[in-house]
């Protein structure tokens, strides 16, 4: 008797390709048609594999699933740039950061906040704390290197992405390297409090 391509043989791990499928599938879904509209039958079908399946790999269902996609897709951009200088790291991870920034998916996971608080906590979690991980690297590496003198506002890690919001999905102007240029010598580094002689790269 044959057994069905979807059931789990003992001792045979599970496809990376299955996986990698399914989560490609859901970010898509989200992006499409919104993350209280995607449903596990759509994204069955997209993936192309079971219910079962899914449901297997995620109990909890599409809100397991949206997680683990965007930690993964996350995952990816862990290596944080570093070239010697806090400018020179803040303009390399916002250019990083705006390749893998698609204001479709963005949308289709904002505009549900309000009304769902799995996807509130998701954010919370994975979006919004992860975005203030990378950016205390990048200034705890600056503070080593004695570039940055007294407190920074919490407020700093949010202001970037903030604005990319923004611009990407609001104003519709492009995120290139004048607005990222403009974003890091006129808005970021003026409010870090630079020591009374910055080092090389630093623009007081």
């Amino acid at each position: 008797m044959s057994v069905p391509a979807d059931t789990p043989v003992r001792g045979r791990p599970r496809d990376p390709r299955r996986r990698q499928a399914i989560l490609a599938a859901a970010m898509a879904l989200v992006a499409e048609v919104g993350y209280d509209r995607m449903t596990v039958e759509a994204l069955a079908a997209r993936a192309g594999v079971s219910k079962p399946t899914i449901y297997r790999r995620w109990p909890g269902g599409k809100g397991e699933i949206v997680v683990e996609a965007i930690r993964t897709k996350r995952a990816r951009g862990d290596a944080l740039p570093d070239t010697g200088s806090l400018r020179g790291d803040l303009l390399a991870y916002l250019r990083a950061a705006s390749e893998g920034f698609d204001p479709h998916l963005a949308g289709g996971l904002l505009s549900q906040l309000r009304s769902s608080a799995e996807l509130m906590t998701l954010f919370r979690d994975e979006v919004v704390a992860s975005e203030r991980g990378r950016y205390e690297v990048l200034l705890t590496r600056a503070r080593a290197r004695g570039e940055l003198a007294g407190h920074i506002t919490p407020l700093f890690a949010d202001i970037a992405g903030s604005l990319i919001f923004t611009r990407s999905l609001i104003s519709g102007e492009p995120l290139d390297d004048e607005f990222f240029t403009e974003l890091v010598d006129r808005v970021l580094l003026p409010i870090i409090p630079l020591p009374k002689e910055a080092p090389h790269g630093v623009k007081p």
